[in-house]
């Protein structure tokens, strides 16, 4: 009996609430009536009890009250722009961001929007602090949109005339390091034209010319090259492996240095937001420019890969015992093959016999400018040296800049081979017939 009476008595006490509690909203514009003798009908009826929606600053209406009262002291490190499916474009400048602020505390709520354009992309902007923090608003068609609907604003033009990289054309490459430093050595570079450019890859050894042709050619491919779009995955999308710099070092031993990782110029404008990967138009030949002395440019008479350097002949006596007692331990394939991107991991045997396979390719001493689709080979011995065999369609890299043609057939095999090993997990696989598990 006494369960039934509380039983009893919450239910009467819900109704009560019911009956004249209010609703209180979670977000602005959300506010309704609470259901009871003031709602409206679902006819419409009573429409005139909703209340009026009431005019306020944007910032207020977002909840950014402290964020508005403070962004000249605490600016975030970022801002960036997303139209649509496209990607984040990021700017660095505070007078950009504090434009921005400013633009948006300028804003006003006015209404609740009617229909919006079903085809218009959103914009997004977020902005970025120091401690990794995001705070986004989204526009679509001109107004405001939040979870709870579409609303107008009026003010804050300043917003839109902001530039973001890939967004719009005016961003150099320079322009991208938000450093006076680099601005200065782009402005002043045929007044004050540096020493020499190297090239560097993977943080070994850099290739230097002094030639001013050289120097200038590289400096113009930069200087012309524009940002198609920014890179939002970078593990994906690029070789975070292959890493290449451009040094050119002025006559005060100052050295400027330009990173690309992969395809993309890698640029760290802040430590706090981390590197952003640029996609550009018209660097397509900045891989294949020759930066080297003529005296220190090897010669290539023809012959086995195991010829064309002395890191390749290494891992050829290596694969067959005959190094100093180093052995090959791995060997690693990326590979792109009529159109199927892979990678192998191999180990063992089979990592021996295919470098003994991959160093008796044969190619010639004629430099060709490679094209087609991308293999990379890299060969880790017992001591942890081993070399990178670089080939293009059918050419072999000798270094930057240098390639020379192999036989045709001899890769054809090679991608055949690659191929039947991907087909293995166990990357047990067969070499001309032979059974190497």
């Amino acid at each position: 009996m006494k369960k039934l009476l509380a039983v009893l008595f919450t239910l009467v006490l819900l109704a009560g609430l019911a009956a004249c509690g209010h609703f209180v909203p979670i977000m602005p514009g959300t506010e309704h009536a609470a259901m009871g003798e003031d709602a409206p009908a679902p006819d419409g009826q009573n429409a005139e009890a909703e209340a009026a929606f009431r005019e306020q600053p944007l910032m207020d209406f977002l909840g950014w009250g402290s964020f508005a009262s403070s962004y000249y002291d605490n600016t975030p490190v970022a801002l960036s722009i997303r139209v649509g499916d496209s990607y984040a474009s990021p700017i660095f400048d505070r007078t950009g961001i504090i434009s921005a602020c400013d633009a948006l505390r300028a804003m006003t709520v006015t209404d609740r929007a009617g229909d919006i354009d079903p085809t218009a992309q959103p914009t997004v902007f977020t902005f970025t602090m120091s401690d990794g923090d995001e705070r986004s608003v989204t526009f679509v068609g001109g107004a405001l949109r939040m979870y709870a609907g579409d609303y107008t604003v009026s003010g804050g033009d300043a917003l839109w005339s902001i530039l973001f990289p890939g967004y719009s054309d005016s961003f150099s490459v320079f322009d991208l390091y938000y450093s006076q430093a680099i601005t200065d050595f782009a402005n002043g570079f045929y007044e004050n034209v540096p020493l020499s450019v190297g090239r560097r890859q993977n943080g070994g050894a850099t290739l230097t010319s002094k030639d001013p042709t050289v120097i200038s050619q590289v400096f113009s491919l930069l200087v012309n090259a524009r940002v198609n779009r920014v890179e939002e995955s970078p593990d994906q999308n690029i070789d975070l492996t292959q890493v290449t710099d451009y040094v050119f070092t002025m006559p005060d031993s100052t050295t400027y240095t330009f990173t690309f990782t992969g395809p993309c110029l890698t640029v760290t404008a802040s430590q706090d937001y981390g590197p952003v990967y640029y996609w550009l138009d018209g660097v397509d030949e900045l891989p294949y420019l020759t930066i080297l002395p003529e005296s220190t440019i090897p010669t290539f008479a023809g012959g086995y890969l195991s010829d064309l350097r002395e890191d390749i002949a290494q891992a050829q006596l290596a694969a067959y015992n005959e190094y100093n007692g180093i052995t090959v331990i791995g060997v690693y394939v990326d590979y792109t093959i009529n159109g199927q991107t892979g990678y192998l991991t191999l180990s063992g045997d089979i990592a021996s016999m295919f470098v003994q396979r991959v160093t008796t390719i044969t190619a010639t001493n004629e430099l060709v400018t490679p094209s087609g689709e991308n293999i990379t080979v890299s060969v880790t011995l017992s001591d942890g040296s081993g070399p990178i065999l670089y080939f293009t369609g059918d050419t072999v890299q000798q270094m930057v800049g240098m390639n020379y043609p192999c036989d045709p057939n001899a890769m054809a095999t090679l991608r055949n081979t690659i191929l039947e090993l991907a087909l293995d997990s166990n990357n047990v696989g067969t070499f001309a017939g032979e059974s190497t598990g």
